[in-house]
């Protein structure tokens, strides 16, 4: 193979290596924000989650005293207290879930981000590579 050839070759390589590059810096810098965004929900919904535990134990420490509650409007109470109680649970367990689904996510977009970066680094050194390739060609012409 001619050294033009080769030169040309190794440019176009240069060109794909560079927009590779590229891309996985695109790439790195949309998930540095889907991280942020994630680590701000989760953040949140550990924040309502205490929130709902405080409210819950509130619940669960409620009592209904004879003296203060009889008859029709003591059962009626009840009905709906009990109604709200579970109601909480519920809500309380879907946002532990949710939260829980949003860690998951938080991870994967970390450890796609770690790979991501060792890409671009691998990437970097055979640009690196390919310069000292093209130089080397360039003085063979």
């Amino acid at each position: 193979m001619g050294s033009s050839t080769l030169l040309i070759r190794l440019r176009s390589k240069k060109a794909t290596v560079n927009q590779d590059i590229s891309d996985s810096k695109n790439k790195i810098a949309a998930l540095e924000d889907k991280i942020s965004r994630l680590s701000e929900a989760e953040k949140s919904l550990s924040s309502s989650i205490s929130d709902l535990k405080a409210i819950q134990s509130d619940i669960d420490d409620f009592e209904v005293s004879k003296s203060k509650w009889q008859g029709e409007t003591e059962r009626d109470f009840i009905g709906k207290y009990n109604s709200y109680a579970i109601f909480l649970k519920k809500y309380k367990s879907d946002t532990e879930e949710a939260k829980e689904q949003i860690e998951e996510a938080l991870e994967n977009a970390k450890e796609e981000k770690s790979n991501t970066s060792i890409g671009l680094s691998n990437l970097e050194g055979i640009l690196v590579g390919l310069e000292t390739d093209i130089a080397s060609a360039k003085e063979n012409v």
